[in-house]
């Protein structure tokens, strides 16, 4: 499979990865705790029966000696326990840990207190420290085992999310193919319709009106060759950027789609103001000719299309059917129509937004639905 995702391809890749690994993650997450809650009663499970086989083990040693009339002696205790023996002021007798007082109400402690002191000792007390170390461990290791987990689910989600939209892919690549292909084979006949319209112009054909559709579908077909071949070829075409009047290309732009204008009985008006950009002009005159295009396509029949250019702001304003709010975070995305009434493939916004993006220029619309559209264009200054 090819390494190279498109952004829909990446945005359906990540997508899959982040519910794959969040429902893995809520189930290792669910697992850890149930487990975790397991075996900390375990652990206090044990640890408890063995302070007590501890405090028992003491209290024989203080019985023994008592009753043997015998100094007590202390022996710390063969297991990881700290054991203190305290007299009624709670002052250490005898004791294995480092500690001059000790606080019998904290839960850290286990506390006998005997019946009656046994060689002045009250209390036998076992520090639990212990437990809690091995409850430390084991959460640490919990942690880790989610986060290895974790890496690997999302190892193994990359791949198979992969291996899934492998079939896309290649559905993909064979349409861009496709694309590229009919662009190449369209070249040539366009160009010469294109010549033939020019030299029916010039020659006496009287009939006028002929002349006039084959013109008007000439230059459609040509703006839809034009879209796909920016599509199929944009990857690969050379960038030349110059510095140019926008206002001119515009104004070039305004007079190649009066004609297809006309056929709907609308006017385009440009109120143009002189700005000097440093682009690429080919890619420009794409941005415009597609809102143009996409005003004439949308717009409601012997109406006036309005194209402003003032302060590096382009502004293309038609009355029509409009953009609802919805459509409106979709309408830039490849292949999305505003209506399936009106013809057209969806690509021109697309193109314009690429376009916009490549060279940051902000673009947004104003629409009141069934009433006008405006595109507006800021372009950065030079």
């Amino acid at each position: 499979m090819d390494t190279f995702l498109n952004r829909e391809e990446l945005k359906s890749l990540w997508g899959f990865l982040a519910i794959y690994i969040s429902s893995a993650l809520i189930l290792m997450i669910i697992i850890a705790i149930l487990y975790h809650s397991n075996e900390t009663n375990k652990i206090h499970e044990k640890r408890l029966m063995e302070i007590k086989t501890v405090i028992m083990s003491y209290e024989k040693e203080l019985m023994r000696a008592e009753m043997d009339k015998v100094p007590y002696t202390f022996h710390p205790p063969k297991e990881f326990f700290n054991v203190a023996l305290l007299n009624k002021e709670n002052q250490p007798l005898f004791s294995n840990a480092n500690i001059p007082t000790f606080d019998l109400n904290t839960t850290r402690y286990t506390v006998r207190e005997l019946s009656s002191p046994i060689n002045d000792v009250a209390y036998i007390v076992v520090d639990e420290e212990k437990s809690e170390q091995e409850i430390f461990k084991l959460n640490l290791i919990i942690v880790l085992s989610i986060l290895i987990s974790a890496i690997f689910v999302g190892i193994e989600g990359y791949f198979l999310s992969r291996f899934l939209l492998r079939p896309v892919h290649s559905r993909i690549d064979k349409l861009n193919k496709f694309i590229k292909d009919s662009s190449h084979e369209l070249n040539t006949p366009i160009a010469a319709l294109m010549m033939s319209v020019s030299n029916l112009k010039q020659s006496s054909f009287d009939d006028k009106r002929v002349i006039n559709h084959i013109s008007i579908s000439t230059k459609l077909i040509s703006q839809i060759y034009n879209s796909l071949s920016y599509i199929a070829f944009n990857d690969i075409d050379e960038v030349f950027e110059e510095s140019f009047d926008l206002a001119l290309l515009i104004q070039e732009s305004v007079s190649y789609f009066n004609e297809i204008a006309a056929t709907k009985e609308n006017t385009i008006t440009a109120q143009l103001q002189t700005t000097f950009i440093h682009m690429d002009k080919s890619r420009i005159q794409k941005v415009i000719h597609n809102l143009l295009s996409n005003a004439i396509k949308y717009s409601f029949p012997k109406t006036t299309i309005s194209v402003k250019l003032s302060e590096y702001l382009l502004t293309v304003t038609n009355k029509g059917i409009g953009i609802s709010e919805e459509n409106k975070k979709t309408i830039f995305k490849r292949f999305e129509r505003r209506s399936t009434t009106v013809g057209g493939f969806g690509i021109g916004l697309d193109i314009v937004n690429s376009v916009c993006e490549m060279y940051h220029i902000n673009v947004w619309i104003e629409s009141i639905p069934n009433k006008e559209t405006t595109f507006y264009l800021q372009f950065p200054h030079v």
